[in-house]
């Protein structure tokens, strides 16, 4: 489902509602706080966009959470503080109220691995480290959900880990070519 307005899009993927349906089917208490504070956290990188005179143009949710894309005229110091809004409204949240869902949000939220916000940030300050520190996180993190899945039957990582890694498959793609290239030159 989509809505536009003018030049904002507002995009309800079908794998939200998929999402939805497993938290009633099985009684997930935490989803509408984890859905509310997801809510919250993107409120906190829109208003600063606004303070910095962009807006968002697209707003989606989808099975892996709420992602928001903006104009691209911001310069880095502003983009970084763009960045670490949404994070600190979680952060702020946990501090205040001690909900450990808004400590896990920032947590993944700070996780330095592309499209998460500690990933863009990583990005954006050093862009060719970027791509070789999130090969080897992703490959840790993809160790540690396999043994959480086998001895305590977690698989909230797994899925988080298997999207990240489907998310850069093109970045990791093309940097291994240009290391190649650059080994034959």
């Amino acid at each position: 489902m989509e809505l536009k307005i003018k030049s904002f899009t507002f995009r309800l993927d079908f794998t939200f509602l998929i999402l939805l349906s497993f938290a009633v089917l099985y009684g997930y208490e935490s989803a509408v706080q984890i859905i509310l504070f997801s809510i919250l956290h993107e409120l906190g990188h829109i208003i600063m966009l606004l303070i910095f005179g962009a807006r968002p143009t697209l707003i989606k949710l989808s099975f892996y959470g709420i992602g928001m894309k903006y104009e691209k005229h911001l310069s880095k110091i502003k983009e970084l503080f763009v960045l670490l809004c949404g994070p600190a409204v979680n952060l702020a949240l946990y501090i205040f109220f001690g909900n450990e869902i808004n400590l896990m949000l920032f947590l993944l939220n700070m996780f330095p691995v592309v499209p998460l916000d500690g990933g863009r940030i990583v990005r954006l300050l050093f862009p060719k480290f970027s791509v070789v520190l999130s090969l080897i996180l992703l490959i840790a993190a993809g160790f540690v959900s396999g043994y959480l899945l086998f001895e305590y039957k977690i698989f909230s990582l797994l899925l988080i880990t298997a999207y990240l890694l489907y998310f850069n498959i093109d970045d990791f793609k093309s940097f291994l070519l240009e290391e190649k290239g650059d080994r034959l030159r």
